[in-house]
């Protein structure tokens, strides 16, 4: 993670939502760097390999992750941009 890409304090006063964001961000982060120490298997280019249950599924989760941190951050940089709007039918 960037850390140049963390809000600003206005940012966060303009867009306190952004909070949440990068939030979730870093721990989605830290959750699939976990889950590589754990699968050390899954960085393992060799072929072809055993893989267990648990292996696919963290593989899967971590794919999954990788997308779900770029869309996140497609969405930082524009709320970063653009300010974000909606939020005042609530």
């Amino acid at each position: 993670m960037n850390l140049d890409r963390m809000p600003k304090p206005t940012d966060l006063m303009e867009n306190p939502q952004l909070a949440i964001l990068v939030s979730l961000e870093t721990t989605l982060i830290a959750a699939m760097r976990a889950l590589l120490a754990e699968h050390t298997d899954l960085l393992d280019d060799a072929f072809p390999r055993q893989v267990a249950e648990l292996d696919y599924w963290a593989d899967r989760i971590i794919i999954l992750g990788c997308e779900m941190e770029k869309a996140l951050g497609k969405y930082l940089t524009a709320s970063l941009e653009n300010g974000v709007q909606g939020g005042e039918d609530f």
